[in-house]
């Protein structure tokens, strides 16, 4: 069981002063809840991050005192999915506890932004951006990270435990596999915690359902939106969308616009008639965010629905998730 930070604000709290687990719930809800809201100063969030760590690890130690990926032996090095989110309040119970005692972590862009990382980590932890995005210069090059692991990893008792954070899953288009070969090649111990991924949990939060029994969608298909050369798959002519056997389609890395056209035009001009100007899809944009934004159109009006919007000089929406399919028509979203 790996209860979410979300589950903790309903629950946490004295654990580390003896109380059962239920009643433990509390107190680190309300200073989890301090941290989110942003302390009234660097002191007050350092010892509320430090005192959040403290009774993570108490409570862990209560629901599963044998796990030795908390209490025992222990990797140097974590590779680690955030999710969606990027609120440290909605990371997993586990991941918290890692964080907790972290001396260094390389984030993405996509995943737990810098002030949040923050409050939960220890003072003195080396937070360092390695995000790529696309076609922005700033990114950095994966042979970069690939070194900076390394280097971190070759001073063990300076740097004991040491996180890589990536947003949504760890493997699903997270470029995992380079980074851990260069580990193994150095002998270096590692753990991967997976989590979510905006291809499927994406669609979700904007109340798309991925397959529907009704509507007799029963299964998908998930793409990135860019090929490993950068261009848009609607352009590199790689794939026949009419022989894709599936209900529905989800395109992740498509936020430009003029790949997403080509993507759309690339579908209705496949083989057979699976993928019309009429087919439903939407776009998610910043999924699982409070900003996050959603369009609802066809493959023929999709990106003219986006520039009504945005306006006519609008060129990208990324991070977005294409989703094409009947599904794409639903907003089962509550509140």
């Amino acid at each position: 069981v790996r209860p979410s930070a979300l589950a903790i604000c309903s629950l946490i709290g004295g654990v580390s002063s003896g109380m059962g687990v239920a009643d433990g719930f509390s107190g680190v809800r309300h200073k989890m809840c301090s941290l989110s809201h942003g302390a009234r100063n660097r002191q007050q969030a350092t010892a509320l991050s430090s005192s959040v760590g403290d009774d993570i690890n108490a409570l862990l130690s209560r629901l599963s005192p044998d796990d030795t990926g908390i209490d025992g032996s222990q990797p140097q090095l974590y590779i680690i999915g955030t999710g969606l989110s990027n609120e440290a309040i909605h990371l997993p119970l586990s991941t918290l506890a890692i964080l907790s005692r972290a001396s260094v972590v390389l984030h993405d862009n996509l995943s737990l932004p810098a002030d949040e990382i923050r409050k939960v980590v220890p003072e003195n932890c080396i937070v360092q951006s390695v995000g790529k995005r696309g076609d922005d210069a700033s990114s950095v090059p994966q042979s970069e990270i690939d070194k900076l692991l390394i280097e971190y990893c070759e001073e063990p008792d300076k740097y004991p435990t040491i996180l890589r954070l990536k947003g949504g899953d760890v493997f699903l288009f997270g470029r995992a596999r380079t980074e851990i070969d260069v580990l193994r090649e150095n002998n270096i111990s590692y753990k991967v915690i997976p989590n979510l991924s905006s291809a499927v949990a994406g669609p979700h939060f904007a109340g798309i359902p991925l397959t529907d029994t009704l509507l007799n969608a029963q299964s998908f298909a998930v793409f990135s939106g860019t090929n490993a050369a950068g261009i848009g798959i609607g352009a590199d002519g790689g794939n026949d969308w009419g022989d894709i056997g599936v209900d529905t389609l989800s395109f992740l890395m498509i936020g430009r616009l003029d790949k997403l056209g080509q993507l759309s035009q690339s579908l209705v001009n496949s083989n057979g008639d699976r993928w019309t100007l009429e087919t439903p899809c939407a776009i998610v944009q910043s999924a699982g965010r409070v900003e996050q934004r959603v369009w609802r159109a066809n493959l023929d009006t999709i990106v003219q629905e986006i520039r009504n919007d945005l306006g006519e000089e609008c060129s990208t929406v990324s991070p977005a998730i294409f989703v094409v399919g009947r599904v794409a028509s639903l907003n089962l979203k509550g509140m």
